[in-house]
């Protein structure tokens, strides 16, 4: 059962850059997203719960179908993350037809940016940008994949900017995607039901 709306809570400009491009690829380039960004992972620990609330009248005065709150995880186990993400929110009800969902990255959003070589060139060369011939193997093992993702761009003469991001995202093939980042599968499903 797919949705047609999502809420998404997420931690900064660049990361609802790159998921709002991933979940319209995955579900449908039309599909109505309501972003919330909470300027940091303290702050979205924090608030998440009650911004949930701002997602019940989105779609004409309906809630959306589901909410999504997504945020790094920055070292620690991202099973763990997920774990507390969900205590917070443990007894409340919301009103969204596939509930409320939560996602803890592998790190950092900006491994998945890594993940395909092509969407990197793609960005790149729309700002003529060099080539780039590799990425890291592992990604998502990457214990500060922005800092790889800053100097594999600026490398390349390319900016770090949440544009630069977005068009990546929006490149990235999501089979080379998901076989680069086992982590991203668990996200895949999420928004996939």
């Amino acid at each position: 059962m797919s949705a047609g709306s999502y809420g998404i809570i997420v931690e900064g400009d660049y990361d609802l850059a790159v998921y709002d491009a991933i979940i319209r690829k995955l579900a449908s380039p039309h599909v109505h997203i309501k972003p919330l960004v909470c300027r940091g992972k303290t702050n979205l620990m924090k608030e998440f719960p009650v911004l949930l609330r701002a997602f019940e009248h989105e779609v004409e005065g309906n809630p959306v179908d589901m909410a999504l709150v997504i945020r790094d995880s920055d070292g620690r186990n991202p099973d763990e993350v997920e774990a507390q993400m969900r205590a917070k929110i443990e007894g409340r009800r919301y009103p969204f037809r596939l509930n409320v969902r939560v996602h803890a990255v592998r790190h950092a959003m900006d491994a998945w940016l890594l993940a395909d070589v092509n969407a990197i060139n793609t960005a790149s060369e729309k700002r003529r940008g060099t080539r780039v011939t590799r990425a890291p193997d592992a990604p998502e093992d990457l214990l500060r994949p922005k800092d790889g993702l800053l100097n594999l761009l600026t490398d390349h003469k390319v900016t770090y900017t949440a544009e630069v991001c977005r068009e990546i995202a929006q490149e990235t093939d999501l089979q080379v995607l998901s076989e680069r980042c086992p982590r991203f599968r668990a996200f895949a499903e999420l928004v996939d039901c």
